[in-house]
């Protein structure tokens, strides 16, 4: 499972190393309403009581990144990337905080600690849910593939919020009204607090 595990801390480390050109318009001289739900690096230290999170700016995107380009099938969903989100978003955004552990994979690489989120603003509810929808059936066509590198749990907290676990990772996605939100963690325990509590200050501020 360790395997699994950089794996998928892979798939969010790398969720902007590059990024779509053909981008969603949005008005342009309204400040998009995404920038202001996402969690910043300061409180976030604090939620994970992390000092050593740091801004990356590869994360930081206006569009879904192609994520982990050597994944199999449908497993390139899993984390951010532009098959998590399905089209017809009009805002997007992605920012990524990370620190480097001490602990080393078997290959002799670093795991990095790393929080991201991300938010995609569609036309209504239902385009989000569809969104939503789209990205638990791909996710199950991963998992079905019994992929030793893609071995995560797929699960629900309500009708409106999907969680994907494995070892020392988690990664919530929920939609509130037009928005469909992603947070990830990877190694900062315990991760699945950390995602709830991100991810519930995001939804909070989504009115």
């Amino acid at each position: 499972m360790r395997s699994a595990g950089l794996v998928l801390c892979c798939v969010l480390v790398s969720v902007a190393a590059c990024s779509v050109t053909n981008k969603a318009a949005s008005p342009a001289n309204t400040a998009p309403v995404v920038d202001a739900l996402l969690v910043g690096v300061e409180e976030v230290r604090h939620i994970a009581n992390y000092e050593e999170l740091t801004v990356r700016s590869y994360a930081d995107a206006h569009n879904p990144p192609p994520g982990n380009q050597n994944a199999p099938g449908t497993c390139r969903a899993a984390g951010i990337s532009d098959l998590t989100f399905a089209g017809g978003w009009s805002e997007f955004r992605s920012v990524g905080y990370s620190g480097v552990t001490h602990d080393i994979d078997p290959g002799g690489l670093a795991l990095v600690d790393s929080v991201s989120q991300a938010v995609a603003i569609y036309p209504d509810w239902h385009a989000a849910h569809q969104a939503l929808d789209q990205l638990e059936s791909l996710l199950t066509s991963c998992v079905a593939q019994h992929d030793p590198q893609y071995q995560f749990t797929i699960g629900h907290l309500d009708s409106s919020t999907l969680r994907i676990t494995a070892p020392r990772w988690s990664h919530y996605y929920r939609v509130k009204k037009s928005a469909l939100v992603s947070v990830g963690v990877v190694g900062i325990e315990p991760v699945e607090r950390i995602a709830a509590d991100v991810l519930q200050i995001v939804t909070d501020r989504i009115n």
